[in-house]
């Protein structure tokens, strides 16, 4: 599945009041598509082609970004979703896509996010699959390390470390999904010494300027979404989720506002982390489904190529010019040879 297509396709609608936060160079929402659509980020479209244009985050994960194509920001967010919107209408849909990851402190952005949404919002998450990224070999995000640093205002040094660390130059998925029987992936190299000087940044002030501070797996994600909600910091319910794609590295998931006094899923939450837990034989079917879906595709291409060259070669052989020449191409092809 295609999941932008999939947004714009089906679970927007053209009316719609939207947000997008950080789409760089790849926005979902096209403005001349949808005409209240709206791009966010923490910088001005100055900085974030300043922040762009080189970096460690680029340089460490091979990420390339097309600075000459960043969209101009329309909201540069400098204090909480609450003050910066609070003259504006609500929206209708905020979508994120590969963003929140980013985010130092990622409770305070699901407390903070219902504040500008309608009584009926929708929240669009699309996630980076820390197995099959350059996140491959760094350690999930634990509730605990979010928790602490929502409470503390503490930047998650630990995650900081384990960034620097432990992150690779390669972010080809297909790579990963081989089983990492390819040279291409490789464990890291990254220098212990300057890992550890990343540790002295201790406030959310003082953070990297760019860097995933929570990896998940699509299993791993929804887990998260069940601990915020035990923990009363989730105002959202899960209506879709879409699974890490064979031969990927994202997952997608759709939220929406719960009504008043919502009570816990707990039998979707379940059902979701075992659908979509790698032990369960249903994952495993839907991905082999999934490859061999991809396979049946590329043949069907190779097939319609073939039939278009047999169909170009044949008028090709049907042509006065061809019938002419022919006798004379193979006098020449015995010559030189």
């Amino acid at each position: 599945m295609d999941f932008r297509k999939h947004i714009t396709e089906n679970l927007i609608k053209k009316k719609d009041r939207i947000i997008e936060f950080g789409p760089l160079d790849r926005p979902i929402v096209n403005k001349k598509d949808f005409k209240n659509a709206y791009y966010a980020d923490v910088r001005s479209t100055k900085g974030v082609k300043d922040l762009y244009s080189s970096n460690e985050y680029l340089k460490s994960t091979g990420v390339k970004i097309d600075v000459e194509t960043i969209v101009d920001i329309d909201y540069v967010i400098d204090r909480p979703y609450e003050q910066m919107f609070s003259e504006e209408d609500k929206f209708d849909v905020a979508i994120l896509s590969h963003v929140i990851e980013h985010m130092p402190d990622i409770i305070a952005f699901f407390k903070d996010i219902p504040n500008i949404l309608t009584k009926n919002g929708k929240l669009i998450l699309i996630y980076p699959d820390s197995r099959y990224s350059f996140d491959h070999f760094r350690v999930g995000t634990r509730f605990i390390d979010a928790l602490l640093t929502y409470t503390s205002e503490e930047i998650n040094t630990r995650a900081v470390f384990d960034f620097s660390y432990n992150v690779i130059k390669g972010n080809i998925p297909a790579d990963y999904w081989s089983g990492g029987d390819t040279a291409e992936i490789k464990l890291p190299t990254n220098s212990f010494d300057d890992s550890i000087k990343k540790l002295d940044m201790n406030s959310l002030d003082n953070a990297p300027d760019d860097m995933h501070f929570w990896p998940f797996a699509d299993y791993q994600f929804v887990k998260f979404l069940y601990d915020l909600d035990r923990a009363n910091m989730n105002d959202f319910q899960i209506d879709e989720c879409y699974q890490t794609q064979f031969n990927t590295q994202e997952f997608m998931v759709v939220l929406s506002r719960k009504k008043r006094g919502g009570a816990i899923n707990h039998s979707k939450y379940q059902r979701l982390v075992r659908e979509l837990s790698p032990e369960n034989k249903q994952y495993r079917t839907r991905t082999i489904q999934q490859a061999n879906a991809l396979l049946e595709d590329a043949n069907k291409k190779l097939h319609e190529e073939n039939l278009e060259i047999k169909n170009e070669l044949s008028r090709v052989y049907a042509s006065k010019r061809w019938k002419m020449t022919a006798g004379l191409a193979y006098l020449v092809g015995k010559v030189r040879r």
